[in-house]
């Protein structure tokens, strides 16, 4: 089994998470009696609600406990002139002649919009281990992006 990389802050994000579907389990637990009380469970709209939330909820902590039972550390390494998690860079699209700064973190902090790039995405993962002025061929669904590693930041 593949084990999830994660960032010290990462599995604190995931720990509280998990924390907080267990608390709601007991809510949705104490929904379910109460729309029982109601009558008819056929036709208890309340009562197919809270069990669908119930069965959302068990499928993202199933989810989460199984990424908590088997994930490795990322602590940021010595080497600050070569791409690895956390490295914050600044790359330039050789063809359209555009820079970009950018992060590149795990999975679970994955955020393209804030340009939060995942080691594990086509790009990520051409980036990782580069350093200044490498250049990288990433493929992509659009084709091949020709990128220039400008700077770490």
């Amino acid at each position: 089994m593949k084990k999830t990389l994660l960032t010290p802050s990462a599995l604190e994000k995931l720990q509280h998470e998990y924390d907080e579907l267990i608390e709601k389990r007991h809510q949705i637990s104490d929904e379910i009696k109460r729309a029982r009380g109601f009558g008819d469970l056929s036709e208890n709209a309340e009562y197919h609600a809270a069990r669908e939330a119930q069965s959302h909820n068990e499928t993202e902590i199933l989810k989460l406990k199984s990424i908590l039972e088997s994930y490795e550390l990322v602590t940021e390494t010595g080497d600050k002139n070569t791409i690895n998690i956390n490295s914050k860079i600044k790359i330039l699209d050789i063809e359209s002649k555009d820079e970009e700064i950018m992060q590149i973190v795990t999975s679970i902090e994955s955020d393209p919009l804030n340009n939060k790039i995942s080691n594990e995405s086509p790009m990520g993962s051409a980036l990782m281990g580069k350093k200044k002025g490498d250049k990288v061929d990433v493929i992509s669904p659009n084709g091949v992006i020709k990128l220039k590693v400008i700077e770490l930041l």
